[in-house]
């Protein structure tokens, strides 16, 4: 992981960015010490996420339950290997009450401990984020389920996901993996 100097508390025109942010540390589990950076550099590129950030879990289909996207994009979001991105998941899915032994068993890889249609988004999620050739066969699967807008919903949420592990990535913010915890909610 690249060493990063101590990021500076944010100026004080920055003080409703960094409370914001402290805010968020607080709800997602883990600390943004990439957007702190942004804060205290005054980059307008923090606008930007936080727009984004209010794309992210909002579903748009009515008709795909909530456990179907969180796995499609948890797929994904491992696949991408970003530890602390996963956590945030993790931790977001917790809150909402999604099934703790769940999450564990697609943390670990254990698709056959979830339920069909989960197993079948979470494989779905990392087919996409790997480009794998599966995708096609699982798509058509979750879309005889769901339905076409179903599809879409999916295909966004997993691009909205993947957004963060790659700004992290970019900046150099890509922490060694760590285990990621099942935590109470």
């Amino acid at each position: 992981m690249t060493e990063h100097p101590a990021i500076p508390d944010a100026a004080p025109a920055g003080a409703a960015a960094s409370a914001r942010l402290a805010a968020a540390e607080a709800q997602l589990g883990v600390r943004l010490d990439y957007l702190r950076e942004m804060a205290a550099a005054g980059s307008p590129v923090l606008a930007k996420i936080e727009a984004v950030a209010g794309l992210d879990r909002a579903s748009i289909s009515s008709d795909l339950p909530l456990e179907i996207r969180s796995f499609a994009t948890l797929g994904a979001l491992q696949a991408d290997g970003s530890a602390e991105c996963v956590q945030i998941h993790v931790n977001l899915d917790r809150a909402v009450g999604i099934n703790p032994a769940l999450l564990q068993a697609a943390l670990d890889g254990r698709a056959a401990l979830l339920p069909g249609p989960l197993a079948l988004a979470w494989r779905f999620g990392r087919a996409v984020a790997e480009n794998d050739a599966a995708m096609d066969d699982l798509r058509q699967d979750l879309e005889a389920r769901y339905g076409r807008p179903a599809i879409m919903d999916l295909a966004f949420a997993i691009a909205v996901a993947r957004f963060y592990p790659t700004v992290k990535r970019a900046l150099g913010y890509a922490p060694d993996c760590s285990p990621v915890r099942v935590r109470a909610a």
